[in-house]
């Protein structure tokens, strides 16, 4: 017997209400509406756009002409300075040691035992004063047989003078030999005069001696130190002088110096000598000055600062805020025939507000320091006044209205 098979029964369609339960169903009357009111929505909008599109044509038309009368017919406000020559003055200073205008250290002559020492620490000597004496007994010996030698040669001359005036048989050569013994025993006389002499310490000139520490009954030989002598009324500062100043500083030159421990006034002094060349390593030169010290208030090797006015001569003097900067550097801005003109300068030294400029422009010139930022190379200018450092904050920028506002 056959098998028989059931087929599932069809499933009905759906509504497509019932898919999206959110959405209503629409009558033909309803979707005819809709469809109409967004026809007549798009048309309003785009005759609108067409009617905007219109308006900004016609705009654009006209305002070129506008924007060029103006641009052609703009002036800047400014503020103008003129340009002044001022003295660029400079102090030069330098620390420096002094030294007495005459200073030397004493050592003997020779070797030997001392014998006397005449002098004390800090007293005043005059020249050719005998300050240390050693043992001279040998040279003593010497002086005087060098003068019996003499005498003798002198005795010896006279005679054969005498003889031949009688007699006239002594040769002559006989004669110029022993005149010769009498000119060897002058000469070994003054030797030993001069090792005599060597034997004292003396004053080479005028000044104060320092302090020594030699007794009599020292050995010392001409190595050994005997003491300072230093004649301080005139004392000599050298002092390190930068290259550029080198025009400015020469003989004559005034200066003062100021001791680093008192707060004393500073004392006036000269330059007295400049040296004749540079030091390649610190680019300075030496210059140094005297100072007068009569009063002895002053000593060697105390440490000064130096001061020195020089002049670099006269610069133009602009205000700060005129000077810019460049790819090429330094410039500001001239005024000519009430029209900007853009001029490259050189920086030499600033001086409080003012800037001490090189540059190719006269004395009187008329120098923008405000409204800098809005100029142009050959843009017209108004010169307004400068009585207020906000001169241009309310200063509308003028145009012509011959194209319409």
């Amino acid at each position: 017997m056959p098998t028989m098979t059931t087929r599932p029964p069809l499933r009905k369609p759906v509504p497509s209400a019932a898919l999206n339960p959110w959405r209503r169903p629409q009558s033909v009357a309803a979707q005819t509406r809709l469809t109409g009111y967004v026809t007549a929505s798009f048309t309003k909008q785009l005759f609108a756009g067409l009617l905007l599109l219109g308006v900004l044509n016609g705009c654009s038309d006209g305002q070129p002409k506008a924007n060029s009368s103006r641009s052609t017919a703009r002036t800047v406000p400014v503020v103008t300075t003129p340009a002044q020559r001022q003295a660029l003055n400079e102090t030069v200073t330098a620390v420096g040691t002094a030294r007495a205008q005459h200073s030397v250290t004493l050592f003997p002559e020779s070797a030997g035992i001392i014998t006397g020492v005449y002098f004390a620490a800090d007293q005043w000597v005059d020249e050719g004063d005998i300050l240390l004496e050693l043992d001279d007994r040998d040279e003593q010996l010497a002086v005087s047989l060098a003068q019996v030698n003499l005498s003798d040669a002198e005795r010896q001359v006279k005679r054969l003078l005498s003889v031949n005036r009688q007699s006239g048989n002594i040769a002559q050569s006989q004669i110029d030999t022993a005149q010769a013994q009498v000119d060897a025993a002058a000469i070994a006389l003054e030797k030993a005069l001069v090792a005599l002499d060597r034997r004292r310490v003396k004053a080479p000139f005028s000044g104060r001696v320092g302090i020594t520490d030699i007794d009599p009954g020292d050995r010392v030989d001409t190595g050994t130190q005997v003491t300072t002598l230093d004649n301080r009324q005139t004392l000599l500062v050298d002092f390190n002088v930068p290259e550029a100043y080198t025009q400015q500083i020469s003989e004559g030159t005034a200066v003062s110096a100021s001791r680093w421990q008192t707060q004393s006034q500073p004392y006036k002094g000269q330059v007295v000598a400049v040296d004749s060349r540079i030091d390649p390593q610190s680019r300075a030169f030496i210059a140094r000055a005297a100072f007068n010290n009569d009063s002895d208030s002053l000593r060697p090797g105390m440490a000064f600062q130096i001061s020195v006015d020089v002049s670099r001569g006269n610069f133009l003097a602009v205000n700060n805020a005129s000077v810019q900067w460049g790819a090429d550097g330094a410039y500001l801005w001239i005024i000519e025939q009430n029209r900007a003109t853009r001029r490259e300068v050189s920086l030499v030294k600033r001086q409080g507000e003012n800037l001490l400029i090189e540059a190719d422009i006269a004395e009187g010139s008329a120098i923008v320091t405000e409204g800098v930022q809005a100029m142009r190379e050959g843009i017209a200018v108004t010169v307004v006044g400068d009585d207020g450092q906000n001169a241009l904050a309310n200063i509308p920028i003028k145009q012509d209205n011959a194209g319409g506002d």
